[in-house]
Formats: C-alpha cells, structure tokens, sequence
C-alpha cells in the first residue's frame, strides 16, 4: 500500500485510482494502476507492507499494544513512483 506525506501540513493520504490530496492541497497523488503511482508538489510517498498490514489487522489484540507491521519512506529513485508537475 503506497501513501503520501505532506511535509508542509504533516497530513499522510492513502493513495488510490483517483487523484488525493493532503489538507493544505500542496501535496497529491494517485495510483496508475495496481502498483505504479504518480505524485506531485512536496509529497513524499510512503508504504505498509501489505501482508504484515493484514497480518497485524487479523491479530489484532482486545487489550494492550496492537501489533507492529512494516511501514517505510520510499526511495526518491523508485520505478514505481513517477514524480509528475500536476495530477488531473
């Protein structure tokens, strides 16, 4: 799963198929298709390892800490994300 963070607003946005935006609009992106993304303005993507996402959902505890799950800052150089000047 691939995100968005907004240095400016500190806001984080999961991305999807249609264009998202973070709250101070400077920062947006979205996904081309069911693994490539397009980003643009300040953003800085993110991503959750999606089985240890599911993994930590499935476990999750009624008491006490949740689950810890894989969670990372996406390489300025990364072909799957295309740094783009607007997003329509």
């Amino acid at each position: 799963m691939k995100l968005i963070f907004c240095p400016e607003c500190q806001d984080i946005r999961k991305l999807d198929s249609t264009k998202v935006v973070c709250f101070c609009g400077i920062s947006s992106g979205k996904y081309v298709d069911a693994v490539n993304a397009v980003i643009s303005g300040e953003a800085i993507p993110l991503g959750f390892d999606n089985f240890a996402f599911a993994k930590a959902l499935f476990k999750r505890p009624t008491e006490g800490m949740g689950r810890r799950f894989q969670a990372f800052v996406i390489p300025k150089i990364c072909p799957t994300i295309k740094y783009v000047e607007k997003i329509d």
